[in-house]
């Protein structure tokens, strides 16, 4: 019994230490993910992958394994990371550096793909699939001749392999060489007819080549191949919303969103953007009780009750989030530009993108949004910063190219948002708003000609966009085409007749045709259909003043600054008025009693300031202008004008800070164009005091000071 008890006892320390040996214990997890991953388990296969990779960290093997589930489980970040560790500890694993190397190619992550891809050869210099991961990294690097080469190695290492034809179709095809393009890809067809992936690929290339009904046929031939297929369903919906025939994408997008939680947000962005925001909240709604998309959908629903108005609930809902998890740095970024929504909490929402910079500096989006928050509280120094670290972080992204551009144009850097206007354009082509301000900024540098082309070009392709065609307007106004000028807004005014820069440059064209009667019959149209019509009732006043009739102008100006205080084009149009007419008396007194019925208002303020410059007391018009700008820092005409008193008493920076703002506010006219070129003058600066006085000069050529500020600017150019 002793011997007996004794056995027993050897035999429970035995199995006791088994349990404890860390690689059997490995063994049994991996042996119970294979079994949920062979019955598409991911989620439980994921857990007893992670468990083992726990006990054996060097595994390669182990991790390999929880990489693929990642991977079908839809998180390749995750998936990356797991692949990379495989390859690193397994050189010779092939698969799992070419699959590390295609996750890094898909993120833009080229100079990194093609170190994997090296590797990858290092270890089979033979293999197909490793050369035509190196050929898409080089292209990517934009060494196409070397990505040509690799493209031609995979071939022929491997003759019969599809994917090596379809890859070399792309590089053909950026070359220029769409016949041999065609060629490898109908080859990849050829060698490879049940797999999608060369059908799409060929579709892509007749996509691209305009053969949109041979693109659609190859799209629905490799779906027929596999109904269930995502990257076929995803293709189709793209199609289809490109080519503006929406609501045949909805099938595929449903097939998305029945197949992964991740298909389902695409489902609910697809309603969002045709604005259905209530059938993109049902798809959500679900969303929220699912682990791994819960964020992401809760994300959304903000958004979407802040585009219905209810800006409060989206708030609430980010605000929720960023508690939950206060390093999540999108839903800082949401909540920062909920708070810009109509300018709600500025000092708010830069406190939440700087969290999200905190959370993930390398996030374009959080400097982005940056960006967008300085801009919104007109610091435009800080705004660029932000905006070209941006072009850092991504420098394929035209969006932020797009936001320097303007805030060059409003400093009165023509030049500087010209180049930034084209890459913006080059990056996204059918980008109406970046070439609007392509437009503009060639405008402002004296291009006329190609800005038109530039326009023209882009109405071709997008008709319909009044933006571009009143700057057509304006530019063929500036190069005295009147009769094309006239022609471009009446086109605009004919579907959007309210639109007050294109009832402007109607009037506009009008009088430079000399037919003040057309330009007076339809503001008396505008205002017998609107008597209250600010806009109508200023262009009427100017025309007042154009056919000698001051009385009129008079008393259409102060009908309207006491029913609207905050109009300021009519209280500088009215001091203009009262200055040649000598009633400065009267008119300080009244515009006395006016700012103190109306104290938040900087009409009247600005408006006694201009007085009080024109009774020839200064100090008191300049203290006047400070107090205007403190109570409202964006008031452009007290911004102006104190502007140029601060130039003249030497004061340049705080100067150019002004005039920055009053060209910003003052979007269009010639003084604070002028004020600007004057203190770039002073600073000794006039490679940016040419275009500024120019285009002063443009906008008022009768102008004689404009005329000569710009010729002291051209002679100092040519002194250097």
């Amino acid at each position: 019994m002793k011997h007996l008890a004794l056995c027993g006892l050897v035999l429970v320390v035995a199995l006791a230490g088994c349990e404890r040996d860390p690689a059997a214990r490995a063994a049994a997890y991996l042996a119970s993910g294979d079994q949920y991953a062979a019955a598409h388990k991911w989620s439980e296969a994921i857990i007893e992958y992670r468990n083992a990779v726990k006990l054996q960290p060097a595994q390669s093997d182990a991790h390999y394994r929880l990489a693929k589930a990642y991977s079908a489980s839809g998180d390749p970040v995750k998936a990356y990371r797991e692949f990379a560790r495989t390859a690193d500890l397994d050189p010779t694993n092939l698969d799992a550096q070419l699959q590390a190397g295609t996750l890094l190619l898909m993120g833009g992550e080229f100079d990194q793909a093609r170190t994997r891809a090296e590797l990858a050869l290092k270890t089979d210099p033979a293999n197909a699939r490793a050369h035509i991961l190196l050929g898409n990294a080089l292209a990517g690097l934009e060494d196409t001749p070397r990505a040509l080469k690799e493209m031609e190695q995979a071939i022929a290492l491997d003759p019969e392999y599809a994917p090596a034809y379809a890859a070399l179709g792309a590089m053909q095809f950026v070359q220029g060489g769409r016949d041999e393009a065609r060629a490898s890809f109908e080859k990849a067809v050829k060698l490879a007819p049940k797999s999608v992936d060369t059908h799409l690929a060929l579709a892509n290339y007749e996509w691209a080549t305009g053969n949109r009904d041979g693109a659609e046929q190859e799209m629905k031939t490799a779906l027929a191949l596999d109904p269930n297929s995502e990257t076929a369903h995803r293709a189709l919906a793209l199609f289809y919303l490109v080519s503006r025939r929406a609501a045949e994408a909805e099938p595929h997008f449903k097939a998305l969103a029945a197949a992964s939680p991740a298909g389902a947000l695409a489902l609910a962005d697809y309603y969002t953007g045709l604005g259905r925001r209530a059938d993109a909240l049902k798809v959500l709604e679900p969303l929220e009780r699912d682990k791994k998309v819960s964020r992401d959908a809760r994300l959304r629903e903000a958004a979407i009750h802040a585009q219905d108005g209810n800006v409060d609930e989206g708030i609430r809902i980010a605000a929720a989030l960023v508690k939950k998890q206060p390093s999540d740095p999108d839903a800082h970024i949401l909540q920062a530009r909920l708070l810009l929504v109509q300018g709600r909490d500025l000092d708010g929402a830069l406190r939440e993108a700087d969290a999200a910079i905190k959370a993930d500096p390398a996030s374009a989006a959080a400097h982005y949004t940056r960006g967008l928050v300085e801009t919104a509280r007109h610091d435009l120094d800080a705004a660029r910063d932000a905006f070209q670290r941006v072009t850092e972080l991504n420098p394929r992204a035209a969006a932020p190219r797009l936001q320097l551009a303007r805030i060059r144009l409003v400093a009165g850097d023509p030049a500087g948002a010209l180049s930034a206007a084209e890459e913006a354009s080059r990056l996204n082509p059918d980008d109406s708003r970046a070439v609007l301000v392509l437009a503009r900024s060639l405008r402002a540098t004296g291009d006329l000609p190609r800005a038109r082309r530039e326009l023209q070009d882009q109405l071709e392709k997008h008709p319909e966009d009044a933006a571009l065609r009143i700057e057509l307007g304006w530019v063929d106004l500036a190069s005295n085409r009147v009769d094309e000028a006239r022609a471009a807004f009446e086109r605009v005014l004919a579907d959007h007749p309210d639109v007050a820069e294109a009832r402007a440059g109607a009037v506009a064209g009008d009088v430079a045709a000399r037919d003040l009667d057309h330009a007076r019959a339809r503001v008396d149209k505008w205002l017998k259909a609107d008597p209250h019509d600010g806009s109508a009732t200023v262009l009427a006043a100017r025309l007042d003043l154009l056919q000698k009739r001051p009385e009129d102008a008079e008393r259409r100006l102060r009908d309207l600054v006491q029913r609207d205080p905050a109009r300021l084009d009519a209280y500088e149009l009215l001091g203009q008025l009262y200055v040649s007419q000598g009633h400065l008396d009267r008119a300080l007194a009244e515009y006395r009693a006016l700012a103190s019925r109306t104290p938040k208002s900087p009409a009247a303020g600005t408006m006694i300031g201009m007085i009080l410059e024109a009774s020839g007391d200064p100090e008191a018009a300049r203290q006047q202008y400070e107090r205007v700008l403190q109570a409202d820092p964006r008031a452009g005409v007290a911004a102006n004008n104190l502007a140029w008193m601060y130039a003249e008493d030497g004061r340049l920076d705080d100067a150019l800070r002004l005039a920055s703002i009053a060209n910003d506010e003052l979007r269009g006219r010639p003084e604070p164009a002028d004020t600007l070129g004057w203190i770039y003058l002073k600073k000794q600066l006039p490679v940016h005091a040419v275009p500024a006085l120019e285009r002063a000069v443009q906008l008022a050529p009768d102008n004689k000071l404009y005329r000569d500020h710009l010729a002291q600017a051209r002679a100092m150019m040519t002194q250097r």
